[in-house]
C-alpha cells in the first residue's frame, strides 16, 4: 500500500506539472532612441512604430511563452548619452538585443561597446553601421544604395545635366547618400557644378542660399535632416533660386516635419523613401490603421522603420527559441528571408553584409502631401 500510494503521488504531481501553464520567459531588449534633440524627428516616430509592433505581437501570441521586455531610454540625440545607455544595457541590464540608437553618429560612438561584448544589434541608423562589426545588423537598407533609385529618376526627362549638392558633413549617412546619387550621375556624364557642406546644427543658410541661387544648375540635391532640408529650400528660394531648378532630397524628408517646416516652399521636392503610407498592401493598411488609432497621425518613414525593427527582431527571437542566448539570436538575424514588411516592395531579406534589401519609392510633395511618382 505504501508503494502504491507513493507511485500515485508521483503520478498526480506529474499531471499537475503538465497541466500548469508554462511561465513566460522575458527577452530583455535595450532601446536607446533620440526622443529629444536634433534627431527626435526620427526617434519619436521610430519609438512609436516599435510600440505598435509590440502591441501587435502581444495580441497575436505568436511568441508563445516568450515575452519581450523593452527598456526604452532617451539618448537626447547625444553620442555620449547613447554610449552610456548602451554600456548600461550590455553590462547591467544584460539585454539579449539592442534596437538603436536612432542616428548614425550615435551608433558609431556607442555600438562598438555592443560589438566588443558580443550583443546583437538591430539598427535603423541610415549609415553603414554594420561595418562596426559582425554583431551589428541593420533593419534598413544602405544610404548609398537607396539613392541610386533617385539617380535613375533624375536621368529621366527632364534629364539632369548640371547638379549642385548640399550635404551634412558631420553625419556619415548623409555623406554616403550624396555620394550614392552623385556617383551614378557622374558615371552617366552629368556635371557636378558644386558640392557644399553644412552641419546639422546650422540654421542660417543665407550665404549658402545666395550662392545656390547664382549657380547655373538645373538640379539641386540636398542630403541632411528633414528640418534642415526644408530651411535650405526656403532660404534658397527667398534668395532667388529659379523655380525651374528641380530639388531632390534624401529619405529623411519623408517626415511630417518636412511638410510642417517647409510649407509651400517645398512643393514639388522629389525624394526616395523606404516607405509610402499609401501602399495598398494589407500589412501596411493594418499598420497605418493601428498607428492612426493610437497616435492620431499617419505613420512616416521612421515609424515604419521602428515597426519593422521590432518585427524583424521578433522573427529572430522566435526562430532562436526559448532560452536562446545572444549568439543564437544573432545567428537567427542572419537567416531572415522574405519577411513580410511595410517597407519597399513588401519583402525583406537579410544579406551577407547584415543589411537588408526591399526596394524603395520615388515620392514628391503635392498640395502638402506625399505622392508616389
Amino acid at each position: 500500500m505504501k508503494n502504491r500510494f507513493k507511485f500515485a503521488s508521483v503520478g498526480l504531481l506529474a499531471l499537475a506539472l503538465n497541466a500548469a501553464p508554462a511561465l513566460a520567459q522575458d527577452v530583455v531588449i535595450g532601446v536607446p532612441v533620440a526622443a529629444t534633440g536634433i534627431f527626435s524627428f526620427a526617434g519619436v516616430s521610430g519609438k512609436n512604430g516599435i510600440e505598435i509592433a509590440r502591441e501587435e505581437l502581444e495580441k497575436s501570441g505568436e511568441l508563445a511563452r516568450l515575452k519581450i521586455k523593452l527598456l526604452v531610454e532617451d539618448t537626447a540625440s547625444d553620442k555620449n548619452q547613447a554610449t552610456t545607455l548602451v554600456n548600461r544595457f550590455v553590462k547591467t541590464d544584460k539585454v539579449s538585443l539592442i534596437l538603436g540608437p536612432t542616428s548614425t553618429p550615435e551608433s558609431l560612438a556607442a555600438l562598438p561597446i555592443a560589438q566588443e561584448s558580443k550583443v546583437p544589434v538591430l539598427s535603423i541608423a541610415s549609415g553603414d553601421v554594420y561595418k562596426i562589426g559582425d554583431w551589428v545588423y541593420k533593419a534598413t537598407t544602405t544610404p548609398g544604395k537607396i539613392m541610386e533609385a533617385l539617380a535613375e529618376y533624375a536621368l529621366k526627362a527632364p534629364v539632369a545635366k548640371k547638379v549642385a549638392y548640399v550635404f551634412n558633413r558631420d553625419n556619415d549617412s548623409y555623406l554616403a547618400q550624396k555620394n550614392g546619387i552623385r556617383d551614378v550621375l557622374v558615371a552617366r556624364g552629368v556635371a557636378t557644378v558644386a558640392e557644399e557642406s553644412i552641419v546639422g546644427s546650422d540654421t542660417d543658410f543665407s550665404a549658402l542660399a545666395t550662392k545656390l541661387a547664382n549657380l547655373d544648375i538645373d538640379t539641386l540635391v540636398i542630403t541632411t535632416t528633414a528640418e534642415v532640408t526644408a530651411n535650405i529650400i526656403i532660404q534658397a528660394k527667398q534668395a532667388g533660386l529659379s523655380p525651374k531648378v528641380r530639388i531632390l532630397g534624401a529619405p529623411s524628408v519623408a517626415s511630417a516635419q518636412f511638410i510642417k517646416v517647409g510649407g509651400a516652399a517645398i512643393e514639388g521636392t522629389i525624394f526616395v523613401s523606404d516607405y509610402f503610407p499609401e501602399s495598398s498592401s494589407e500589412l501596411n493598411k493594418k499598420f497605418v490603421a493601428a498607428y492612426q488609432q493610437k497616435f492620431g497621425l499617419v505613420p512616416d518613414i521612421f515609424a515604419a522603420m521602428g515597426y519593422t525593427q521590432l518585427k524583424l527582431a521578433a522573427t529572430a527571437i522566435k526562430s532562436a527559441g526559448p532560452g536562446a542566448d545572444r549568439a543564437a539570436i544573432r545567428q537567427a538575424l542572419s537567416q531572415v528571408k522574405d519577411l513580410p514588411t511595410v517597407l519597399g516592395n513588401g519583402s525583406l531579406t537579410q544579406t551577407a553584409n547584415r543589411t537588408p534589401i526591399y526596394g524603395g519609392y520615388i515620392l514628391s510633395v503635392k498640395n502638402g502631401k506625399f505622392v508616389s511618382l
